[in-house]
């Protein structure tokens, strides 16, 4: 039976994914619409922009959302690969997140404290996946040794 922790940790990366997904074709929708709505007036040229621009921020999200997803399937299913793709995910989350952290905490409480608690769970996870106990779970069993 696997930890909560570890069954946490998969379902937020596949919550990710799907809110990845979700921001895509949102995305996508909205590059086209706006690529409609300027290739209406007088520049097709926009119009042609705002739909490439939909389009491909829309497959970069779904690359993303991929990887969560695998990420999630693979801390659920136990396999090494998972839990260091979760701990590399977080690390990069992480770096991200601190500059914004850092510089842009006056704009008021609700995005500081947004991005304190994004940074916190990103080292709770770093911290969690890291622990002897959690590491040993996802080592391979070694194979039994024949009988003599």
């Amino acid at each position: 039976m696997r930890p909560t922790g570890i069954a946490l940790i998969a379902i937020y990366h596949f919550l990710a994914a799907a809110f990845l997904v979700f921001l895509a074709i949102a995305l996508g929708v909205g590059g086209s619409v706006l690529g409609a709505m300027f290739g209406a007036g007088q520049s097709p040229l926009l119009g042609g922009m705002g739909f490439l621009v939909g389009v491909l921020g829309a497959a970069f999200l779904l690359v993303f959302a991929c990887i969560a997803a695998l990420a999630g399937y693979g801390v659920w299913t136990l396999r090494e690969w998972g839990r260091i793709l979760c701990i590399v995910l977080a690390a990069i989350s992480i770096l991200f997140s601190l500059p914004g952290l850092l510089f842009h905490l006056h704009f008021g409480f609700l995005l500081g404290g947004y991005r304190i608690i994004k940074v916190a769970l990103q080292v709770l996870i770093v911290w969690y996946l890291v622990q002897p106990q959690i590491v040993a779970l996802f080592r391979p069993a070694a194979p039994a040794l024949p009988r003599m």
